[in-house]
């Protein structure tokens, strides 16, 4: 299946370019770089040589999906494990 706007939460975001464009931490707001790692709680940004942790709630990713089209999609929405928030989705 492929990855689209409607359908984002179904996938795998690991590897996925991202950028965060709102956060209750101002500090990290234009963090960018790709997606390595993900919690129930965080994605984990490789930008540079550094990896940033960042809290899903309360900030606003732009992911880059691989077809080339862009999304804005709020952290809390992917907040919970990754396998659960497919689940959950499925459930509305």
């Amino acid at each position: 299946m492929r990855r689209t706007p409607r359908n984002l939460a179904y996938h795998e975001l690991i590897g996925l370019p991202a950028r965060v464009v709102e956060s209750l931490d101002p500090s990290l707001v234009g963090v960018e770089g790709t997606i390595v790692y993900e919690t129930m709680n965080t994605l984990w940004i490789r930008s540079g040589e550094r990896v940033k942790k960042i809290l899903k709630r309360g900030t606003t990713f732009l992911i880059t999906l691989p077809e080339g089209g862009k999304i804005m999609v709020p952290g809390d929405k992917l907040v919970g494990r990754p396998e659960d928030r497919v689940k959950r989705i499925g459930r509305r």
